[in-house]
């Protein structure tokens, strides 16, 4: 007899819904920051007594984005 190395359990390979998580998250994400951007970027021409408005929209998008950034990255390790 010889020896075989064994194989892999299918329990340890990630499944079809595994690998359709990371996508339909990044989908999602994105959805909802352009949908922030635009109520952000409304916000703002609606009501331009805000100092800067085009600054206040970038500015909630650009710290939107750095949340998402560090949850996936804090996700994936």
């Amino acid at each position: 007899m010889s020896a075989t190395t064994p194989t892999t359990p299918a329990a340890q390979q990630p499944s079809g819904q595994d690998r359709a998580v990371w996508p339909l998250l990044i989908f999602v994400l994105g959805v909802v920051g352009v949908m922030l951007a635009a109520g952000l970027l409304f916000v703002s021409a609606r009501y331009p007594a805000l100092a800067t408005p085009l600054q206040v929209a970038l500015g909630g998008v650009t710290v939107y984005a750095a949340l998402v950034t560090i949850a996936v990255n804090l996700a994936r390790r």
